[in-house]
């Protein structure tokens, strides 16, 4: 149980401190670029950490490294709540990226390791949404808090909800022997894994579809301001786009344990890509709002699927190596994906960002196909 409550709060701090930043702007006068480059570090830190975070969770146990994880967070907060000026809300995002890149390479490899046999993709289904869950929940009690009354107290709120978690949860390792979420054994990670052509094929795909899938939230927007689409749109068709992410999480996690990660991959590929080119083209709202639901259920729904890849292809011994390793190239697709997209957005239209995405879809289920022959389903 601690784990998705963790995961909860993980990836509702990660949606809920960029909310609080329009209004510490407003207060410090940051302009619109300070703000992108504070938004921008909290994802950066899984390109450093990701290698970091597995060797740690190895040697010390993956409980512990996730209550540091919301410890960071928890730190990040009341830093925040307290900054006087840029500094101080920079050192801010700092922790909460530092949070944010031990928490996924962890997390994931500790719930393959405390799994049911045959029930891998159920599991992280489950585990893989309750983060959205966090994120629609955090989300929407941050601005409500700040109404209520003031961000800076309700940064102080969010820091001191952290902390309690992370003292809790520290509690509760301290307490544990060797269970399943415990220390695995000391040392370097098991570098094998890098010989592994069932995990390097699983990997391959999962930096395409992270890179075909991660800055499609960015660009939609612009996308339907292009379409003449009233901006208030937006906030429609992301609570249509989250409800897909949760639907897509908790079926595809259960489909993949009765029909198999690589053959449910591909197909989620395909409906992504043909989703992506209708969406290019898209002429009304109410379509748009259609696509949405299939998108977020389709492009989220590969995250269990790509997860129990990773898990059956490392086997049980390689698991922290596996998803650092993972953690790291899906980083680094998420990272490079805007910068390609915009520039290509700049000279051919950004309708062209989603017929290239949809390519890059297509083109990840290319290595999907051969886990088949590696003797993963």
């Amino acid at each position: 149980m601690l784990l998705p409550i963790l995961h909860l709060f993980n990836d509702g701090y990660l949606a809920a401190m960029p909310l609080i930043l329009p209004f510490a702007s407003d207060e410090f006068g940051l302009s619109l670029g300070v703000v992108g480059l504070l938004g921008s570090l909290l994802s950066f830190s899984g390109i450093i950490l990701a290698i970091p975070a597995g060797i740690a969770s190895a040697r010390f146990g993956s409980v512990r490294m996730l209550s540091l994880a919301a410890l960071c967070y928890g730190i990040g907060f009341l830093i925040l709540g307290a900054a006087a000026g840029l500094v101080l809300v920079t050192a801010a995002f700092v922790l909460g990226s530092i949070a944010f890149g031990l928490f996924h390479p962890v997390a994931f490899s500790a719930v393959a390791r405390g799994a049911d046999h045959g029930r891998l993709g159920r599991d992280m289904g489950i585990f893989a949404a309750t983060g959205d869950i966090g994120r629609i929940a955090f989300a929407a009690a941050v601005t409500f808090l700040i109404g209520l009354t003031s961000w800076r107290r309700t940064a102080f709120i969010y820091g001191i909800a952290a902390i309690a978690l992370a003292a809790v949860s520290i509690a509760i390792s301290g307490r544990q022997s060797a269970g399943s979420y415990e220390r695995t054994r000391k040392g370097a990670l098991d570098r094998s894994v890098l010989h592994n052509k069932a995990f390097l094929l699983s990997n391959a795909a999962s930096f395409l579809d992270s890179f075909a899938n991660s800055s499609l939230f960015i660009f939609i927007p612009f996308l339907l301001t292009a379409r003449g689409i009233d901006a208030a749109f937006v906030g429609l068709f992301t609570s249509v786009f989250f409800i897909g992410n949760l639907l897509g999480k908790l079926i595809m996690g259960q489909l993949s344990d009765r029909i198999g990660q690589s053959s449910l991959f591909i197909c989620c590929e395909i409906c992504i890509f043909i989703a992506l080119i209708l969406l290019a083209f898209a002429p009304s709202a109410a379509f748009i709002s259609i696509l949405a639901l299939i998108l977020g259920f389709f492009t989220k729904g590969t995250v269990p699927i790509i997860s129990t890849m990773i898990a059956e292809a490392a086997g049980e011994g390689g698991y922290e190596s596996a998803y650092s390793i993972n953690s790291l190239s899906t980083s680094i697709a998420n990272t490079a994906a805007p910068l390609f997209l915009g520039i290509l957005a700049d000279y051919l239209g950004i309708q062209y960002i989603f017929i290239a995405c949809g390519m890059v879809a297509v083109l990840a289920s290319v290595p999907a196909a051969f886990l088949h022959r590696t003797g993963i389903r």
